[in-house]
Protein backbone atom coordinates (compact mmCIF):
# COMPACT_ATOMS: atom_id res chain seq x y z
CA UNK A 1 0.00 0.00 0.00
CA UNK A 2 2.87 2.93 0.64
CA UNK A 3 4.42 2.26 -2.84
CA UNK A 4 0.83 3.65 -4.05
CA UNK A 5 2.11 6.79 -2.48
CA UNK A 6 4.42 6.90 -5.47
CA UNK A 7 1.74 8.21 -7.54
CA UNK A 8 1.98 11.54 -6.09
CA UNK A 9 5.84 11.41 -6.79
CA UNK A 10 4.90 11.46 -11.17
CA UNK A 11 1.82 12.94 -10.58
CA UNK A 12 3.65 16.25 -10.99
CA UNK A 13 6.15 14.99 -14.21
CA UNK A 14 3.20 13.70 -16.15
CA UNK A 15 1.27 16.80 -15.57
CA UNK A 16 3.72 18.81 -16.33
CA UNK A 17 4.83 17.33 -19.24
CA UNK A 18 1.25 17.87 -20.56
CA UNK A 19 1.32 21.63 -19.54
CA UNK A 20 4.32 21.97 -21.90
CA UNK A 21 2.92 20.03 -25.02
CA UNK A 22 -0.55 21.31 -24.54
CA UNK A 23 1.64 25.20 -23.95
CA UNK A 24 3.16 24.37 -27.64
CA UNK A 25 0.37 23.04 -29.45
CA UNK A 26 -1.32 26.38 -28.72
CA UNK A 27 1.69 28.76 -28.90
CA UNK A 28 2.55 27.08 -32.68
CA UNK A 29 -1.89 26.41 -33.81
CA UNK A 30 -1.96 30.77 -32.78
CA UNK A 31 1.42 31.36 -34.49
CA UNK A 32 0.00 29.79 -38.00
CA UNK A 33 -2.89 31.37 -37.81
CA UNK A 34 -3.18 33.84 -40.35
CA UNK A 35 -4.58 37.27 -40.12
CA UNK A 36 -6.54 37.87 -43.19
CA UNK A 37 -7.71 41.93 -41.78
CA UNK A 38 -5.92 44.89 -40.26
CA UNK A 39 -7.98 44.93 -37.16
CA UNK A 40 -5.62 47.09 -34.13
CA UNK A 41 -8.35 47.95 -31.46
CA UNK A 42 -7.78 51.80 -30.94
CA UNK A 43 -8.90 54.35 -28.32
CA UNK A 44 -6.21 56.88 -28.79
CA UNK A 45 -5.19 60.04 -31.74
CA UNK A 46 -3.46 58.03 -34.48
CA UNK A 47 -0.65 60.30 -36.52
CA UNK A 48 -2.00 62.83 -38.64
CA UNK A 49 -1.11 66.10 -39.41
CA UNK A 50 2.08 67.67 -37.08
CA UNK A 51 -0.10 70.16 -35.71
CA UNK A 52 -2.77 67.52 -34.23
CA UNK A 53 -1.28 66.96 -30.52
CA UNK A 54 -0.70 63.57 -29.86
CA UNK A 55 0.05 62.45 -26.31
CA UNK A 56 1.79 59.28 -24.85
CA UNK A 57 -1.37 57.86 -23.78
CA UNK A 58 -2.33 57.99 -27.57
CA UNK A 59 1.02 56.28 -28.55
CA UNK A 60 -0.32 53.39 -26.51
CA UNK A 61 -3.73 53.59 -27.42
CA UNK A 62 -2.72 53.40 -30.78
CA UNK A 63 0.28 52.57 -31.70
CA UNK A 64 1.78 53.94 -35.04
CA UNK A 65 4.79 51.44 -35.32
CA UNK A 66 5.87 47.88 -33.65
CA UNK A 67 7.62 49.84 -30.94
CA UNK A 68 4.46 51.37 -29.40
CA UNK A 69 2.55 47.95 -29.99
CA UNK A 70 4.85 46.14 -28.06
CA UNK A 71 4.81 48.84 -24.91
CA UNK A 72 0.91 48.71 -25.69
CA UNK A 73 1.05 44.90 -25.13
CA UNK A 74 3.58 45.52 -21.95
CA UNK A 75 0.31 47.82 -20.43
CA UNK A 76 -2.13 45.19 -21.03
CA UNK A 77 -0.35 41.96 -19.90
CA UNK A 78 1.26 43.31 -16.59
CA UNK A 79 -1.38 46.41 -15.84
CA UNK A 80 -4.27 45.05 -17.34
CA UNK A 81 -4.90 48.21 -19.11
CA UNK A 82 -7.75 46.95 -21.38
CA UNK A 83 -9.92 46.07 -17.96
CA UNK A 84 -9.15 49.46 -16.29
CA UNK A 85 -11.35 51.22 -18.78
CA UNK A 86 -14.02 48.74 -17.99
CA UNK A 87 -17.97 49.94 -18.20
CA UNK A 88 -21.17 48.56 -18.07
CA UNK A 89 -24.13 49.49 -19.55
CA UNK A 90 -27.57 49.54 -17.81
CA UNK A 91 -30.47 50.46 -19.98
CA UNK A 92 -32.98 51.38 -16.98
CA UNK A 93 -30.17 54.35 -16.39
CA UNK A 94 -31.35 55.94 -19.85
CA UNK A 95 -28.48 53.73 -21.46
CA UNK A 96 -25.72 54.92 -18.72
CA UNK A 97 -22.27 53.80 -19.01
CA UNK A 98 -21.15 53.31 -15.49
CA UNK A 99 -17.51 53.19 -14.31
CA UNK A 100 -17.10 49.47 -12.92
CA UNK A 101 -13.14 49.44 -12.57
CA UNK A 102 -13.74 47.32 -9.78
CA UNK A 103 -12.95 44.44 -11.79
CA UNK A 104 -9.81 45.52 -12.97
CA UNK A 105 -8.68 46.38 -9.39
CA UNK A 106 -9.97 42.27 -8.27
CA UNK A 107 -8.58 40.59 -11.17
CA UNK A 108 -5.13 42.57 -10.85
CA UNK A 109 -4.96 42.06 -6.98
CA UNK A 110 -6.21 37.74 -7.51
CA UNK A 111 -3.21 37.77 -10.37
CA UNK A 112 -0.24 39.63 -8.97
CA UNK A 113 -0.93 37.84 -5.71
CA UNK A 114 -0.59 34.24 -6.97
CA UNK A 115 2.59 34.99 -8.51
CA UNK A 116 3.89 36.43 -5.23
CA UNK A 117 3.07 32.95 -3.81
CA UNK A 118 4.17 31.08 -6.53
CA UNK A 119 7.10 32.89 -5.79
CA UNK A 120 6.95 32.36 -2.17
CA UNK A 121 6.82 28.22 -2.56
CA UNK A 122 10.40 28.79 -4.28
CA UNK A 123 11.64 28.11 -0.09
CA UNK A 124 10.23 24.40 -0.88
CA UNK A 125 12.12 23.65 -3.99
CA UNK A 126 15.56 25.33 -3.23
CA UNK A 127 18.35 24.70 -0.84
CA UNK A 128 19.59 27.32 0.39
CA UNK A 129 16.36 29.23 -0.23
CA UNK A 130 17.31 32.17 -2.20
CA UNK A 131 17.41 35.69 -0.41
CA UNK A 132 14.97 37.81 -2.68
CA UNK A 133 12.26 34.86 -1.52
CA UNK A 134 13.00 35.54 2.00
CA UNK A 135 12.69 39.24 1.19
CA UNK A 136 8.96 38.81 -0.49
CA UNK A 137 8.05 36.41 2.32
CA UNK A 138 8.77 39.09 4.66
CA UNK A 139 7.37 42.17 2.96
CA UNK A 140 3.97 39.73 2.70
CA UNK A 141 3.69 39.31 6.36
CA UNK A 142 5.20 42.25 7.46
CA UNK A 143 1.37 43.98 8.29
CA UNK A 144 0.71 40.45 9.71
CA UNK A 145 3.79 40.79 11.84
CA UNK A 146 1.87 40.88 15.40
CA UNK A 147 -0.39 37.79 14.43
CA UNK A 148 1.19 34.42 15.33
CA UNK A 149 1.81 32.58 12.75
CA UNK A 150 2.39 36.00 11.05
CA UNK A 151 0.10 36.47 8.37
CA UNK A 152 0.40 36.51 4.66
CA UNK A 153 -1.56 38.61 2.90
CA UNK A 154 -1.28 37.44 -0.18
CA UNK A 155 -3.40 34.22 0.55
CA UNK A 156 -6.09 35.94 1.75
CA UNK A 157 -5.88 38.67 -0.78
CA UNK A 158 -5.86 36.11 -3.73
CA UNK A 159 -9.00 34.22 -1.86
CA UNK A 160 -10.65 37.24 -1.43
CA UNK A 161 -9.89 38.43 -5.02
CA UNK A 162 -11.29 35.37 -6.00
CA UNK A 163 -14.80 34.84 -4.68
CA UNK A 164 -15.49 38.63 -6.58
CA UNK A 165 -14.20 37.22 -9.53
CA UNK A 166 -16.49 34.05 -9.23
CA UNK A 167 -19.34 35.30 -7.72
CA UNK A 168 -19.79 38.16 -10.79
CA UNK A 169 -20.03 34.97 -12.47
CA UNK A 170 -22.99 33.84 -10.57
CA UNK A 171 -24.73 36.63 -9.22
CA UNK A 172 -24.44 38.89 -12.92
CA UNK A 173 -26.52 38.08 -15.57
CA UNK A 174 -24.64 38.89 -18.67
CA UNK A 175 -21.69 37.50 -16.90
CA UNK A 176 -24.02 34.09 -15.68
CA UNK A 177 -24.99 33.91 -19.21
CA UNK A 178 -21.85 33.68 -20.64
CA UNK A 179 -20.25 31.60 -18.50
CA UNK A 180 -19.68 27.51 -19.74
CA UNK A 181 -19.02 24.97 -17.42
CA UNK A 182 -15.14 25.43 -18.29
CA UNK A 183 -14.89 28.55 -16.42
CA UNK A 184 -16.13 27.48 -13.14
CA UNK A 185 -13.87 24.80 -12.94
CA UNK A 186 -10.71 26.51 -13.20
CA UNK A 187 -11.88 28.63 -10.84
CA UNK A 188 -12.83 25.67 -8.44
CA UNK A 189 -9.41 24.62 -8.50
CA UNK A 190 -8.51 27.55 -8.11
CA UNK A 191 -10.34 27.55 -4.66
CA UNK A 192 -9.51 24.24 -3.28
CA UNK A 193 -5.84 25.21 -3.89
CA UNK A 194 -6.13 28.31 -1.83
CA UNK A 195 -8.10 27.09 0.60
CA UNK A 196 -6.38 24.16 1.20
CA UNK A 197 -2.48 26.62 1.18
CA UNK A 198 -4.69 28.61 4.10
CA UNK A 199 -5.80 25.49 6.40
CA UNK A 200 -2.54 24.14 6.17
CA UNK A 201 -0.67 27.30 7.39
CA UNK A 202 -3.18 28.74 10.06
CA UNK A 203 -5.51 25.80 10.80
CA UNK A 204 -4.11 22.42 10.25
CA UNK A 205 -0.77 22.08 11.34
CA UNK A 206 1.62 19.96 9.02
CA UNK A 207 5.36 18.99 8.90
CA UNK A 208 7.21 21.27 6.64
CA UNK A 209 10.03 19.26 6.67
CA UNK A 210 8.73 15.98 5.04
CA UNK A 211 7.07 18.78 2.60
CA UNK A 212 10.10 20.23 1.83
CA UNK A 213 12.15 17.18 1.20
CA UNK A 214 9.52 15.75 -1.01
CA UNK A 215 9.78 18.79 -3.33
CA UNK A 216 13.24 18.15 -3.39
CA UNK A 217 13.13 14.93 -4.92
CA UNK A 218 10.59 16.40 -7.05
CA UNK A 219 13.29 19.17 -8.70
CA UNK A 220 16.57 17.20 -8.32
CA UNK A 221 14.54 13.50 -9.61
CA UNK A 222 15.47 11.54 -6.70
CA UNK A 223 12.45 9.37 -5.37
CA UNK A 224 11.85 10.10 -1.87
CA UNK A 225 11.71 7.59 0.74
CA UNK A 226 8.69 5.84 1.47
CA UNK A 227 8.90 7.44 5.32
CA UNK A 228 8.67 11.12 3.87
CA UNK A 229 5.63 9.76 1.18
CA UNK A 230 3.85 8.26 4.48
CA UNK A 231 4.18 11.00 6.32
CA UNK A 232 3.11 13.73 4.29
CA UNK A 233 -0.28 15.08 5.67
CA UNK A 234 -3.59 14.40 3.70
CA UNK A 235 -4.30 17.87 3.37
CA UNK A 236 -0.97 18.42 1.48
CA UNK A 237 -1.78 15.42 -0.79
CA UNK A 238 -5.27 17.71 -1.99
CA UNK A 239 -3.46 20.87 -2.28
CA UNK A 240 -0.81 19.25 -4.10
CA UNK A 241 -3.14 17.23 -6.38
CA UNK A 242 -5.14 19.74 -7.20
CA UNK A 243 -1.80 22.07 -8.22
CA UNK A 244 -1.01 19.04 -10.54
CA UNK A 245 -4.79 19.28 -12.01
CA UNK A 246 -4.72 22.75 -12.75
CA UNK A 247 -0.99 22.78 -14.19
CA UNK A 248 -2.02 20.30 -16.82
CA UNK A 249 -5.54 21.51 -17.57
CA UNK A 250 -4.03 25.38 -18.10
CA UNK A 251 -3.43 24.55 -22.13
CA UNK A 252 -6.62 23.52 -22.59
CA UNK A 253 -8.56 26.49 -20.69
CA UNK A 254 -9.36 29.84 -21.19
CA UNK A 255 -6.93 30.78 -18.35
CA UNK A 256 -4.52 30.34 -21.53
CA UNK A 257 -4.87 34.03 -21.84
CA UNK A 258 -1.65 34.83 -20.69
CA UNK A 259 0.18 33.16 -24.00
CA UNK A 260 -2.82 33.91 -26.34
CA UNK A 261 -2.98 37.51 -25.59
CA UNK A 262 0.50 37.98 -27.30
CA UNK A 263 -1.13 37.01 -30.43
CA UNK A 264 -4.33 39.09 -30.34
CA UNK A 265 -4.19 41.06 -33.61
CA UNK A 266 -6.60 43.58 -32.00
CA UNK A 267 -3.32 44.45 -29.68
CA UNK A 268 -0.63 43.55 -31.12
CA UNK A 269 -1.05 45.38 -34.84
CA UNK A 270 0.31 48.60 -35.07
CA UNK A 271 -2.14 51.25 -36.27
CA UNK A 272 -0.65 51.92 -39.39
CA UNK A 273 -3.17 51.59 -42.28
CA UNK A 274 -3.17 54.60 -44.43
CA UNK A 275 0.65 54.13 -44.23
CA UNK A 276 0.99 50.45 -44.92
CA UNK A 277 -1.13 48.26 -46.87
CA UNK A 278 -1.99 45.21 -45.16
CA UNK A 279 -2.08 42.02 -47.79
CA UNK A 280 -3.98 38.98 -46.83
CA UNK A 281 -1.51 35.99 -45.92
CA UNK A 282 -4.45 33.40 -46.02
CA UNK A 283 -3.98 32.27 -49.56
CA UNK A 284 -0.65 33.17 -51.20
CA UNK A 285 -2.73 32.52 -54.51
CA UNK A 286 -6.71 33.15 -53.89
CA UNK A 287 -9.47 32.96 -56.20
CA UNK A 288 -9.61 36.44 -57.19
CA UNK A 289 -10.85 36.59 -60.39
CA UNK A 290 -10.24 40.34 -61.12
CA UNK A 291 -7.14 40.19 -60.33
CA UNK A 292 -6.56 36.69 -62.29
CA UNK A 293 -7.55 38.52 -65.53
CA UNK A 294 -4.96 41.39 -64.95
CA UNK A 295 -2.50 39.51 -63.64
CA UNK A 296 -1.77 41.91 -60.82
CA UNK A 297 1.06 41.84 -58.78
CA UNK A 298 0.28 42.67 -54.82
CA UNK A 299 3.59 42.93 -52.42
CA UNK A 300 5.13 40.57 -54.73
CA UNK A 301 2.37 37.78 -54.93
CA UNK A 302 0.90 37.16 -58.24
CA UNK A 303 -2.85 36.69 -57.96
CA UNK A 304 -3.85 33.51 -59.84
CA UNK A 305 -7.13 31.60 -60.09
CA UNK A 306 -8.74 28.77 -61.83
CA UNK A 307 -11.53 29.59 -63.81
CA UNK A 308 -14.62 29.01 -62.26
CA UNK A 309 -17.99 27.93 -64.52
CA UNK A 310 -21.43 27.97 -63.28
CA UNK A 311 -21.80 24.15 -63.87
CA UNK A 312 -19.00 23.67 -60.92
CA UNK A 313 -20.50 26.73 -58.95
CA UNK A 314 -23.68 25.70 -58.73
CA UNK A 315 -22.42 21.33 -57.31
CA UNK A 316 -20.21 23.39 -55.01
CA UNK A 317 -22.81 25.09 -53.59
CA UNK A 318 -26.06 23.59 -54.35
CA UNK A 319 -28.42 23.36 -51.79
CA UNK A 320 -27.53 27.15 -50.38
CA UNK A 321 -28.28 28.27 -53.77
CA UNK A 322 -31.41 26.05 -54.48
CA UNK A 323 -32.80 27.10 -50.66
CA UNK A 324 -32.10 30.62 -52.38
CA UNK A 325 -34.28 30.00 -55.33
CA UNK A 326 -37.04 28.79 -53.30
CA UNK A 327 -37.59 32.14 -51.92
CA UNK A 328 -37.78 33.90 -55.44
CA UNK A 329 -34.64 34.96 -55.24
CA UNK A 330 -33.11 35.98 -59.28
CA UNK A 331 -30.19 33.87 -59.66
CA UNK A 332 -27.91 35.10 -62.95
CA UNK A 333 -26.06 32.14 -64.08
CA UNK A 334 -22.66 33.56 -65.57
CA UNK A 335 -19.02 32.62 -65.27
CA UNK A 336 -16.63 34.10 -63.41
Amino acid sequence: MSEALYVFYVLPYICFAIFVIGTIYRVIDWARSAVPLKIPTTSGQQPSFKFVRRTWIDKIDSPSNKLWAFIRMLFVVFLFRDLFRNTRYYIEMGGKNVDTRWLWLFAILFHYSLLIIVIRHLRFFTNPVPDFVKTIEYLDGIVGVAIVPPLLMTGVIALVALAFLWGRRILLAKERCISIPSDHIILFFMAVILISGLLMRYIIKVDLSYVKMFALSIVTFHPPSLEVLANLHWLFLIHFTFVCITIAYLPFSKVMHFAGVWFSPTRNMPNDNRRKRHVNPWDPNPEWPILAREGITVAGVTYKSKKLDWDTYYEMYKDQLDEIAEKNYTLKAEEF
